[in-house]
């Protein structure tokens, strides 16, 4: 699939509910007691269950309504599509922010097609503010 500014009605509602969902999945766990958080390296580069489990609904979403797209995942990689569309999933940018408590961390959404990005959101669910942008 190459860009059209068509889909982009299409492709909207399915970036909206991805946010509306990692944002369940994220303040599920914020500031709760019990968060266990690993480091993905040895530069301590942290990660959540509230990470994994907003990436894996997210996934869970996208395979059920848009199955043949593509996913790059923060926490779980890569899926190959069949549509030309790839989403770009970071379900908690800023997961040091997230495990100390403040509200300085946000759920990022992307899709690209071969030409590269075209239509994006950034969430921030604990403030509840929420910014997109796109072609067209």
């Amino acid at each position: 699939m190459t860009r059209d500014s068509s889909d982009l009605p299409d492709l909207w509602p399915v970036a909206e509910a991805l946010a509306e969902t990692a944002r369940r999945e994220t303040l599920a766990h914020f500031r709760g007691a019990n968060l266990l958080t690993e480091s993905k390296r040895d530069d301590f580069d942290p990660v959540t269950v509230a990470d994994r489990n907003a990436e894996a609904a997210m996934r869970a979403l996208l395979q059920e309504l848009r199955p043949d797209d593509g996913i790059i995942g923060e926490e779980h990689g890569t899926k190959q599509g069949h549509s030309g569309l790839t989403w770009v999933l970071d379900p908690i940018d800023g997961t040091r922010g997230y495990i100390s408590g403040t509200p300085t961390w946000g759920v990022l959404i992307s899709v690209a097609d071969a030409q590269g990005p075209f239509l994006g959101i950034i969430d921030q669910p604990y403030i509840g503010e929420r910014f997109s942008g796109g072609v067209g």
